[in-house]
């Protein structure tokens, strides 16, 4: 009997890789599942090396990754009308890399068209390239070859790759012009004290008057930011360095999401986004006719947020124990309540993934219009900002005139 390579995880979480012998590959799914293990992926071990790494395990890409959402949706868009229209797989992909405007993907593909005409499984040949076609990218192809539903697989994949691209669009909008006028702020704020200031600084030493407390505090700062630029400098990377490490901490990379999702203004915003994305990919991964348990482990890393992966791990720990889904996500108190709403509708009535998705779709509306209204509330209140601190730093500068002047018609100087 062949030997067969897989990945799975166990109930912990854990990713396992290894050999299992039997019949046929459906068989040791089978093996794998008694021994309480998610199975993510399985192929035949030709070489029949049992302590060979499995071939998908390593990162074979040709390529280094630079290939956004939105190129990744309109191939698969392509690719799922090229099945609709009825041309050869091979012929389809060939031309399909010959049109690509993104280079880096248009040889992937053509990659891809030569190992499905070795005889690879078109997601057997996908998974060889990780970085462009993600586990969750690949199970859903090879759900799909399995069902003989592939034609349908790749539309579902294309409109959710498409509504992920423009919830990202919709997300950097609302922090791109806060953060611009920020960094505007901080830019003009230290050509003040840096330029400005320190001329004011000789006029007022030539005058030998003394000043008042705003202006002494203005030109201390000002100093000692041009006394220690370079340790200020130096500090703000390190600060910004030890932030980046210790989010790629796990127990940073909760608590760095947790803080995101209570955030003011930005918070509501973030957290309706995670929720429309891990709803969604939910939603879809059920329609793509994969098990629950294994949906779920796909679904922990599609949501972006390490909040809401907890939930899900726990969530799907207690549905492994033979609890209902709403049930279980109710339980993690993550898990908005007209989500579980539309869970438990759906699971009653046999369509969790249609309830799932409209979740989705109401989320993002929620999205939409949190956007805008964050873009109609927040440029007069950053531009209410920027001028209090460009203001503050002028008056203070010009404040000893008018005391030099009052002092002038009083006789006192």
């Amino acid at each position: 009997m062949p030997d067969f390579a897989y990945i799975a995880k166990d109930r912990a979480g854990s990713e396992l890789s290894g050999v299992v012998n039997g019949p046929s590959a459906d068989h040791a799914i089978e093996e794998l599942h008694k021994r309480g293990l998610v199975v993510l992926h399985v192929t035949e071990d030709r070489a029949g090396k049992k302590d060979s790494i499995p071939w998908f395990k390593k990162d074979l890409s040709l390529f280094p990754s630079s290939i956004g959402t939105r190129d990744l949706a309109l191939f698969t868009r392509q690719l799922s009308t090229l099945f609709e229209a009825g041309i050869p797989l091979v012929r389809g992909l060939r031309g399909l890399s010959a049109d690509e405007t993104n280079k880096l993907l248009g040889r992937t593909v053509k990659d891809v068209a030569e190992r499905v005409e070795g005889g690879s499984n078109l997601s057997d040949a996908m998974a060889m390239h990780p970085r462009t076609f993600n586990t969750l990218y690949v199970s859903m192809v090879r759900a799909g070859e399995g069902s003989g539903t592939l034609e349908e697989i790749l539309e579902h994949l294309a409109v959710y790759l498409e509504k992920m691209d423009a919830l990202k669009t919709k997300i950097r909008s609302a922090m791109s012009y806060p953060v611009f006028v920020l960094f505007t702020a901080v830019t003009i704020t230290l050509f003040l004290l840096l330029k400005i200031v320190p001329t004011f600084e000789q006029i007022y030493a030539d005058l030998d008057a003394e000043l008042p407390m705003p202006t002494r505090v203005v030109l201390w700062i000002s100093k000692l930011i041009q006394n220690n630029i370079l340790i200020v400098t130096g500090l703000v990377v390190i600060i910004m360095a030890l932030i980046m490490l210790w989010r790629r901490t796990k127990p940073g990379r909760y608590q760095w999401d947790n803080m995101m999702l209570h955030t003011p203004v930005f918070g509501p915003i973030i957290r309706k986004a995670v929720v429309s994305r891990f709803t969604r990919t939910f939603g879809i991964l059920l329609k793509s006719g994969l098990p629950v348990l294994e949906t779920l482990e796909l679904v922990k890393g599609a949501t972006g947020n390490a909040v809401i992966e907890k939930a899900i791990t726990d969530a799907r720990e207690e549905i492994g124990r033979g609890r209902e889904i709403t049930a279980a996500f109710r339980g993690t108190k993550k898990i908005p309540e007209m989500v579980l709403q539309l869970m438990a509708t759906g699971e009653e009535s046999g369509q969790l993934d249609s309830m799932l998705m409209k979740a989705s779709d109401f989320y993002d509306r929620q999205v939409e219009a949190a956007v805008e209204g964050l873009a109609a509330l927040i440029e007069p209140l950053l531009i209410v900002i920027v001028g209090i601190i460009v203001g503050v730093v002028v008056i203070t500068m010009y404040l000893p005139i008018f005391y030099l002047g009052d002092a002038i018609l009083h006789g006192n100087w």
